[in-house]
């Protein structure tokens, strides 16, 4: 369940309508010796209609990330896909980004940092085309407190040189998005996580938007 701040809330009521909301996700990853893959699927909304009011109505997310690994150098090939849209037939809004690039992988006892340096296309209603570049990462570490185990995770992407007709509509030619999340793993099968996520110049807007992520995980 997203809760967005009551000031993002506000200040977003003319534009991109963030309101408060709950989502079904199905997400997954895995390890090869060439590579890895990571992805997930949101059904934001599911209790709504498909044709509510905005910031009510029915979404459907996703993101794919992958990264073919260059030898033994530790860098890889980075590809990611990601993709939103207003109904499934993106009948009303859709935004799709795919970033194509260099990541590294740092790894140790319990902890990983794994940056990016990517070029950005975009394919949006408002606007399809190259788009500027994107640096970014994923960071983790999992540590244990008496008999209860946890991980602290971050993930953060920087746009920079965006498209002028694109940094119209998102607050300039640079921006942020991410997360900071807790996650307490309860049992082996059960995880359950709060989230700080924000963005700035970004999602529709030109000003900082946060709120707060509450999840609970079943592992299959």
């Amino acid at each position: 369940y997203l809760d967005w701040t009551s000031d993002t809330t506000e200040k977003t009521s003319k534009k991109s309508h963030k309101d408060d909301f709950g989502y079904l996700e199905l997400e997954g990853g895995a390890n090869f010796s060439w590579g890895e893959m990571y992805g997930f699927f949101d059904w934001e909304n599911f209790y709504n209609g498909r044709h509510a009011k905005p910031g009510s109505e029915q979404r459907y997310t996703f993101k794919n990330t992958n990264r073919i690994y260059l030898g033994d150098t530790g860098l890889n090939l980075y590809l990611h896909a990601y993709g939103t849209y207003g109904s499934p037939h993106r009948a009303n809004f859709h935004d799709d980004m795919f970033l194509y690039g260099l990541g590294y992988n740092f790894t140790g006892n319990g902890y990983w940092f794994k940056p990016f340096f990517a070029k950005r296309y975009t394919d949006q209603t408002y606007y399809t085309g190259d788009n500027g570049y994107v640096l970014g990462w994923v960071a983790g570490y999992s540590f244990s407190l008496g008999s209860e185990k946890f991980s602290v995770t971050n993930w953060n992407e920087y746009e920079f040189d965006r498209d002028a007709s694109y940094a119209a509509g998102n607050g300039g030619k640079d921006g942020i998005n991410g997360a900071v999340a807790l996650w307490w793993n309860a049992t082996p099968h059960l995880t359950a996580g709060v989230q700080y996520r924000y963005a700035d110049n970004k999602l529709g807007e030109s000003f900082l938007q946060d709120g707060i992520i509450y999840s609970i995980k079943y592992l299959f």
